[in-house]
């Protein structure tokens, strides 16, 4: 009972200490490596010294917690079992001291980090407002040459310098309410286009403008581009969130990783349009026209497609969660690998479609037209499985057979509406 009563005190009194002194943290530890280092050296000095002491010395340490030297192997036990336990309380607290020191050292970096990247952002923001003047110039310079030019016209060397000013206008990080920017963009750039938009330049100056000038990373936020002429414009990452692109023509215009999140862009033309790998998560694209448009790693979760025509597209691997493409013409369109869980695809035409490798569970699929779409070898299995709303109706009208091979010469597996 003794024993344990020794070992009991040992340990409450090293996890005291340990405790105590981790609680505290010793604040000048953590800004001094060196004092740290040799905080851990002295600990480890006295626990040698302690076990040198234990080892050869029992005498001493008899007599150091009160005991007589012939008290016996019992009470020399009991001795150095006190005098292990305060070993271990001294190493764990070292141990603690070192973690502490770690963290506090990795959060001061990323800290240190952020402010430098904060000051970075401030440096490329005040490059950017140096060139301001040049912007206003420009711009001052464009409104007097249309105000003399009835057929509202611009020279060449006004094009180019657009051409120019555009390109040195560099997409930056920058403060964004009260936090830094996690992409690269030029409010600049935005502010360039919309610009050019209000002027009502002529239709022929202003798609050559389009072709010369950079406005790929611009920031257009919430912008008003409604009904604008757009085709062929390189919008390459670009931001539009919240951007009403209602009824604009962005036929062959490139879009490609660009943030259209929550954009409107119902009854616009995005035929031929690059839209690879674009964010339009609850962006709005009703009555749209994307034949032949590219929505590649698109992420479409939460969208709406109400009539669109996707006749031709290529929609590979995209997300499209609980995607809305009721009465959609999806003809000859390719959705293989993309993920469709729980899209409303109710009477949309997808005839000729490429299906492999979709993702239906528990997609809308009441009255959907699938007369010769290619669906996987094991279509059959992976319907009962997705449990689609409209699952009796599609086993009731279309029959699931392999009439052709692919160019590798593998049997290719259709869905036939049955006679």
């Amino acid at each position: 009972m003794k024993g344990k009563k020794y070992l009991l005190i040992g340990l409450v009194f090293g996890v005291m200490i340990g405790w105590s002194l981790g609680f505290l943290r010793l604040p000048y530890i953590e800004k001094n490596n060196a004092f740290l280092l040799g905080f851990i050296a002295a600990m480890v000095c006295v626990a040698l010294a302690l076990f040198l002491l234990v080892v050869w010395n029992k005498r001493f340490l008899q007599g150091l917690i009160g005991k007589k030297a012939n008290a016996g192997a019992a009470q020399s036990t009991r001795a150095h079992t006190f005098i292990w336990t305060i070993l271990v309380g001294i190493l764990v607290l070292g141990g603690v001291l070192g973690f502490q020191h770690h963290k506090s050292l990795v959060l001061q970096n990323e800290h240190q980090q952020a402010e430098i990247q904060e000051m970075e952002a401030l440096v490329n923001a005040v490059q950017q407002n140096n060139l301001g003047p040049l912007l206003r110039s420009l711009l001052e310079d464009m409104g007097n040459e249309l105000k003399q030019s009835p057929s509202r016209v611009l020279s060449d060397s006004s094009i180019g310098r657009i051409a120019d000013l555009s390109a040195a206008l560099k997409p930056y990080r920058y403060i964004k309410g009260d936090s830094l920017s996690e992409q690269v963009h030029s409010p600049e750039r935005g502010q360039l286009l919309q610009a050019l938009v209000l002027m009502n330049i002529d239709s022929g100056i202003f798609t050559t403008i389009k072709e010369r000038t950079l406005f790929a990373c611009a920031d257009l936020r919430g912008m008003n581009l409604k009904g604008v002429d757009l085709s062929g414009i390189d919008l390459t990452k670009a931001d539009l969130d919240g951007a009403d692109l209602s009824g604009a023509n962005l036929d062959g215009a490139n879009l490609e990783d660009a943030n259209l999140w929550g954009a409107s862009l119902n009854k616009a033309n995005l035929s031929n349009t690059n839209l690879k790998r674009a964010d339009l998560r609850w962006a709005q694209l009703n009555e749209s026209t994307l034949v032949l448009a590219n929505l590649n790693g698109a992420n479409l979760s939460n969208a709406q497609l109400m009539k669109a025509n996707l006749t031709d597209a290529s929609f590979q691997r995209a997300q499209s969660v609980g995607t809305l493409f009721n009465d959609a013409i999806m003809t000859s369109i390719d959705v293989a690998g993309t993920n469709l869980t729980k899209a409303n695809l109710s009477h949309v035409q997808l005839s000729e479609s490429e299906m492999r490798s979709v993702n239906l569970s528990e997609a809308d699929l009441v009255g959907a037209k699938l007369n010769n779409a290619i669906v996987s070898k094991d279509w059959p299995e992976q319907l009962q499985q997705w449990q689609p709303v409209g699952l009796k109706e599609i086993q009731e009208t279309y029959t699931f057979l392999s009439d052709t091979v692919n160019k590798f010469n593998s049997p290719l597996y259709r869905l036939k509406v049955k006679i």
